[in-house]
């Protein structure tokens, strides 16, 4: 059953994403320049998806695919935002227990409906009105038991964790800026002058080619005076390369929920996946067990299942035409 796998697939993502980035900050490990980690990524997703259009389309085809990134001024916009939501989101892991990050995590859906309020004039309804107050209040719940915590991550203090829940608040963002002018793109363009009917692989492609020198550009201002020779790498421990490879197919994962799965579904692994990293934060230490905690995780979940489910389903323009030969459109949360 292709719904039953989507939801296996969201909630092994969401939860080891989660888990394996919080294991990279773990004492005794080497460390490691967290903009290096997005630049690595952008650079896997770019071969895997290469690989998929040049057995997918002619050559012809994938250079077209390519040449067209100079023309497509408004993808620069969600390449940008996404290197500088990865970057905010690994300054954030760093600081917050798993449970904390994940619950702010999902502020994404109250600055998506603000963001795609403002630029498509989405309207929101009263029972999404209401489940995003209570998203809110479930993530303060969870943020007071912050302070019962054992030990704050890298010995951190009190201070830098609300930096962190700054930084990741920020990330929801610039996804939800980066989400709604993709949105926007999927939804008025057209073919610009080609044959090519655009799937979730070949705009993974054109995203892909103008991130990387975006995130090489935040490699050289930022960490530059840290690298010697040999040293890019260094720290790349199997967590670090897991936390690349579940990133570089995150989109990947996504676009196959939204394909086979419904909103019911996509709800439900984001809520088994908060309730695993709530179960991961307290046999860890992170935090400590309180019946106001899992009050707080249960309206985070509850909140998201609620704005999702009630959210009107709108259609999203059908493609051009194309041969049997050619993947069928996917568009991407």
């Amino acid at each position: 059953d292709g719904g039953l796998i989507a939801l296996i697939a969201l909630v092994l993502q969401n939860t080891s994403l989660v888990i394996c980035l919080k294991l990279t900050f773990r004492d005794g490990a080497a460390p490691y320049t967290a903009s290096t980690v997005v630049l690595v990524t952008e650079l896997v997703k770019l071969i895997i998806c290469l690989t998929v259009v040049a057995a997918t389309y002619s050559t012809a085809d994938l250079l077209a695919v390519v040449g067209q990134v100079k023309n497509q001024g408004m993808l620069f916009v969600p390449s940008v935002l996404y290197v500088i939501q990865n970057n905010l989101l690994f300054f954030g892991a760093e600081r917050l227990p798993s449970l904390l990050y994940i619950s702010c995590s999902q502020t994404k859906i109250l600055t998506t409906a603000v963001t795609s309020r403002l630029i498509l004039g989405t309207q929101s309804n009263t029972k999404q009105y209401l489940c995003l107050m209570m998203l809110v209040f479930g993530i303060v719940l969870v943020q007071a038991q912050g302070d019962d915590a054992r030990s704050t991550p890298s010995g951190s203090p009190v201070s830098s964790r609300f930096l962190g829940m700054f930084a990741v608040v920020m990330a929801s963002w610039t996804s939800a800026l980066a989400g709604v002018v993709l949105e926007k793109i999927y939804k008025s363009s057209g073919s610009h002058g080609t044959t090519i009917a655009h799937t979730i692989w070949t705009r993974n492609v054109q995203l892909s080619l103008i991130s990387i020198p975006f995130a090489i550009s935040v490699v050289y201002f930022k960490d530059i005076s840290r690298f010697s020779p040999g040293s890019f790498l260094l720290g790349y421990d199997r967590f670090v390369w897991t936390v690349v490879m579940l990133q570089a197919a995150g989109g990947i994962i996504i676009a196959y929920v939204l394909k086979f799965a419904s909103n019911v579904l996509k709800c439900l692994a984001i809520a088994i996946s908060i309730c695993c990293c709530a179960v991961f934060s307290v046999v860890s230490g992170e935090l400590i067990y309180s019946p106001s905690m899992m009050l707080g995780v249960l309206i985070v979940c509850v909140s998201v299942a609620g704005y999702n489910i009630s959210r009107p389903q709108h259609q999203i323009p059908e493609a051009p035409k194309r041969t049997q030969s050619e993947s069928p459109f996917v568009d991407c949360d």
